[in-house]
């Protein structure tokens, strides 16, 4: 017997890495001619979701989202400012705090995002069926969930 069939858990980790490697490496395209680094097409579509479900977002949300330091997502979230895509607005609760807002121009973007990436989606998953598509996104919610969990576990000195 395998190393590979006498851990199954360790199994889903390596296929889990190979495919985040591969995602990484297939998200470069699907943004290409969109005009925008992955990054920022990532941060644009997060902020867009947020907006459409009612939540406000500072800078540490997008750094939690996004699985960054608050240094980079503040960077990242300066630099659309700069480029008028994202407005930085006092928030009403915590006059300290502000919330981010796509502009009209940031929305516009984020659809345009959006649009080409349903576009090239549908394409790349077109001999998928609806069930599967919905079986897959299951496993990989249920992943993410899981492997959050790991953040928090406590470290295990070595036997």
């Amino acid at each position: 017997m395998t190393a590979h069939q006498q851990n199954p858990e360790l199994a889903m980790l390596r296929a889990a890495e190979t495919f985040w490697r591969t995602l990484r490496d297939a998200s470069a395209p699907l943004v290409r001619g969109i005009d925008c680094s992955r990054a920022t097409a990532a941060l644009i579509r997060t902020l867009a979701t947020r907006a459409r479900e009612g939540n406000p977002t500072q800078v540490g949300d997008v750094a939690h989202l996004m699985r960054v330091d608050v240094s980079v997502a503040s960077r990242q979230v300066s630099q659309l400012v700069d480029d008028g895509l994202v407005e930085r607005i006092v928030d009403t609760d915590d006059r300290r705090a502000r919330t981010l807002h796509l502009t009209p121009a940031g929305v516009a973007r984020a659809e345009e995002i959006e649009a080409a990436l349903a576009e090239r989606t549908a394409d790349l998953f077109a001999d998928w069926d609806d069930r599967d598509l919905a079986a897959a996104t299951e496993v990989l919610v249920r992943l993410s969930a899981t492997f959050d969990r790991a953040s928090v576990l406590p470290d295990r000195a070595p036997a």
